[in-house]
């Protein structure tokens, strides 16, 4: 078992180019290694709700993207469906076939297609980083993307852009949370005593099964520190007198962005993702001509106010 104190302020520490205050909590580290007997290619397995069935070894398979919802959105892209080797990740293994993605990667529902061109060309130039060098799901992304042809990228953001924005998770301000350990970029539930939360975010799956089988309807807990969901909300409206912009103003009233605004809708998005995007920003880890707008937004912002930003938007509806 990995105790919060260890897995929010010591996991990850084997990368090197971080300060003393960076936070390591946000970037979970990923040490899994291959099964010693290969996943079971004969038992059906299912998730609630779903008549699909899919095998331990046909989740295993990164390659292919295991749909438990057909139904619930348009027929899939061959580049989402499936890799075109099975060495590569399909885009839909990661951020799920509905784009309601996971905590240690981008929800790209309903965000516009062109910006969702502009980051994956960005992540291939590498103007757009993680702020820990090579953190395993970037360095995943970076891979999956390296040999997509401007068709590809163009077909998954096309099909991503007009998926519904649904978000499954409950953001939950407390002092004390429950014990938990580090999964593969992601903190799982573990046994043992609540423990404190400190200034942080512990977002995870409430049930680990139901993600390990990549089911889209898994829920989450995003544990925040108490005050931040009000704190972030007052921040986003004000930019607490020119501290900071407010970000109603890029990204909609609601953060729901709108036709006519420049930002991509924030509400109902991960709360440790979208804090690794304002820390990225900040940071330098975003960069680009793209980015020197919100590296000004945020240039002032500490990381405390990073959380409540994060909590207040992920606790929005989409």
């Amino acid at each position: 078992m990995v105790l919060f104190s260890v897995a929010l302020l010591g996991a990850t520490q084997a990368q090197s180019a971080e300060n003393s205050d960076f936070p390591k909590w946000a970037y979970p580290r990923c040490d899994r290694t291959p099964p010693a007997v290969a996943p079971d290619n004969t038992r059906p397995l299912s998730v609630a709700g779903s008549k699909a069935h899919f095998t331990a070894a046909e989740l295993a398979r990164v390659s292919s993207t295991p749909d438990w919802f057909p139904p619930e959105h348009a027929k899939l892209p061959l580049v989402v469906a499936a890799s075109r080797s099975d060495k590569k990740i399909a885009c839909g293994y990661c951020h799920l076939p509905d784009g309601s993605g996971r905590p240690e990667n981008a929800k790209v529902a309903g965000l516009p297609a062109a910006y969702i061109t502009a980051q994956v060309r960005s992540i291939h130039t590498q103007e757009r980083r993680p702020a820990k060098p090579e953190w395993p799901p970037s360095a995943l992304m970076k891979d999956a993307i390296a040999d997509l042809s401007a068709n590809d990228i163009a077909e998954a953001a096309e099909y991503f852009s007009h998926q519904k924005t649904k978000s499954y998770v409950k953001v939950i301000e407390r002092e004390f949370v429950p014990q938990h350990e580090v999964s593969c970029g992601v903190f799982v539930p573990a046994e043992g005593p609540l423990t404190r939360l400190r200034q942080a975010i512990l977002e995870m799956p409430t049930d680990v099964e139901r993600f390990e089988r990549r089911d889209p309807h898994t829920p989450y807990i995003a544990y925040v520190p108490k005050g931040s969901v009000e704190r972030g909300r007052t921040l986003a409206s004000t930019g607490d007198n020119g501290r900071t912009q407010p970000c109603a103003s890029c990204h909609g009233a609601d953060l729901r962005s709108g036709p006519e605004l420049e930002g991509p809708p924030l509400a109902g998005r991960f709360a440790s993702y979208l804090f690794r995007q304002l820390y990225g920003f900040q940071s330098g880890a975003r960069g680009g001509d793209a980015a020197q707008p919100m590296q000004a937004v945020v240039a002032k912002l500490t990381q405390a106010d990073m959380i409540d930003l994060a909590a207040y938007a992920a606790s929005l509806n989409p």
